[in-house]
């Protein structure tokens, strides 16, 4: 399932320095915040489609963390607030379009099992009905994400 990532352009500019290929993501720190919430509501809004009940909750509050190189996204449910790894996102395009496409969903989705099934799924974190949310929204119930980032 697409979820509105499409109707952005992303600028990347390419240099070539020491044999490496890098990019370089020319997006500014905000207007990628300002992307990523706006897919944030999306996704929620889906989410509620799906299950109604959400609608009583608030979408979680996204925040970038300079510090996460393992781990691409941290739900903490109980505060309503998600991490995503900014280094992700300005590491390559196809890792852009997995935070906005895979890893953001994935985290939101914890939210909304922690929202819908309580306490008890959040401690399984890839419980059963985290799975099932995951396949009801059009993805794959893949616990982890194969993106590598240097610290």
């Amino acid at each position: 399932m697409s979820i509105g990532v499409n109707t952005y352009v992303v600028f990347l500019h390419r240099w070539f320095f020491g044999g490496f290929l890098c990019i370089i993501d020319n997006m500014e720190r905000n207007e990628l915040i300002r992307l990523i919430n706006d897919n944030t509501r999306i996704i929620w809004d889906n989410l509620c489609e799906l299950y109604p009940r959400l609608l009583k909750y608030n979408p979680p509050v996204i925040i970038l963390n300079n510090r996460l190189w393992r781990n691409a996204g941290l739900s903490h449910q109980e505060s309503n607030i998600i991490e995503l790894g900014y280094k992700f996102f300005i590491h390559s395009t196809d890792y852009y379009y997995e935070m906005i496409n895979i890893i953001l969903p994935h985290e939101i989705i914890h939210q909304a099992d922690y929202n819908l099934f309580g306490l008890s799924e959040a401690k399984c974190g890839h419980g059963k009905k985290w799975r099932e949310i995951m396949i009801n929204y059009g993805l794959e119930d893949n616990k982890y994400h194969s993106m590598e980032i240097k610290r």
